[in-house]
């Protein structure tokens, strides 16, 4: 288990990795906005690649649940039935383990400077290129926020798609919280236009979750409907097991008793967030639970306006309809939105 001091300094050293943000994304590509980290080299390489069969891409907005399901997943392919990694893997096989490694902020190569610190604030998530991520074992796991435009090329005919969702009210709520509360506040200051706007806005890394979701709903339809899995964040934090399994099934991966048992203790909020399972998971895990939104200082006017883009954005959008459920304050005050609503997962 990772000591006291270790985890108090993870936990600090993430306000210093991501400084508090107050400002549109200070980068862009093929018009969608990036972040400071983004790697157009990495981003095009990713778009090229040549897919595997079994090559897994999961994809989700910022704040859904990334780091979350990218571990489940993780753990379903590296483990073996007993739950211990699996032997004799070749290529970079511990590759993701503490977390996801975004395609989209790595170099073709490392570079020759010895100062490089790695990927990401801090260098965070190592020193790793693009090629170490195309050589990991099969099957090979892509985590990345892109836009389904931004894809590889040939996920329209080989690889599995997994696309994880969350409550937008709870990823807004999350990503204002996260790097520390922003700098221009929930409705601007003097540092910037404020978390409501930019996110309503779609000028934040990685663009609009109103545009976002469409373009994946598009691109399954259209390219993978039989390759494609739709995760609920909420439906996962209601039931981890059946979460798991379903994945397990999807991927085609056995899950004997040893094996789920191992990947439920090591994905539990308290592993992730207490270092037990690396440093990079222990930045990026802020709460984990479903519903914080209605804790927020936004009004019920405030939060409507998220309602109202809903429903013009995505109002007929298919894998957006079961989100409505948690878009909806509960009823009885100290219930949660997870509490008061159920959910079947779509496929």
């Amino acid at each position: 288990l990772v000591d006291t001091c270790t985890r108090r300094w993870f936990r600090s050293s993430s306000t210093a990795m991501f400084p508090k943000q107050s400002t549109a994304a200070p980068k862009s590509y093929a018009g969608w906005p990036m972040p400071s980290f983004f790697n157009e080299d990495g981003c095009k390489a990713f778009g090229d690649l040549e897919l595997e069969e079994d090559d897994i891409i999961m994809v989700s907005f910022v704040k859904a649940g990334t780091t979350w399901v990218n571990k489940i997943i993780h753990c379903l392919v590296r483990l073996d039935e007993s739950g211990k990694p699996q032997e004799n893997l070749s290529g970079s096989a511990d590759l993701g383990a503490s977390g996801q490694i975004y395609p989209d902020w790595l170099p073709l190569e490392k570079p020759t400077d010895p100062e490089w610190a790695g990927i990401g604030p801090g260098g965070m998530m190592g020193k790793v290129d693009f090629k170490d991520l195309t050589s990991q074992p099969r099957p090979r796991l892509f985590s990345t926020h892109l836009p389904a435009e931004l894809l590889p090329k040939s996920l329209a005919s080989k690889g599995r798609l997994i696309y994880v969702m969350r409550n937008p009210k709870d990823c807004l709520n999350s990503l204002h919280y996260f790097r520390g509360e922003a700098k221009d506040g929930w409705l601007g200051n003097e540092h910037g236009e404020g978390s409501l706007k930019r996110y309503l806005s779609g000028v934040n890394a990685y663009g609009s979750f109103f545009d976002h979701v469409p373009s994946m709903q598009t691109y399954i339809d259209t390219k993978c409907s039989d390759r494609a899995l739709v995760v609920y964040y909420e439906d996962l934090k209601l039931n981890h097991d059946e979460g798991i399994a379903t994945l397990a099934k999807f991927l085609g991966v056995p899950l004997s008793p040893e094996k789920l048992q191992v990947v439920r203790d090591m994905t539990t909020f308290s592993a992730m967030s207490g270092g037990t399972v690396g440093k990079l998971s222990t930045i990026l895990c802020r709460k984990g639970v479903s519903g914080d939104w209605v804790n927020s200082q936004l009004s019920a006017e405030q939060w409507s306006l998220l309602d109202q883009a809903f429903e013009e954005k995505l109002g007929n959008c298919k894998i957006a309809q079961p989100l409505r459920a948690w878009m909806v304050a509960p009823p009885n005050e100290g219930d949660t939105v997870a509490k008061s609503a159920t959910l079947e997962t779509s496929n």
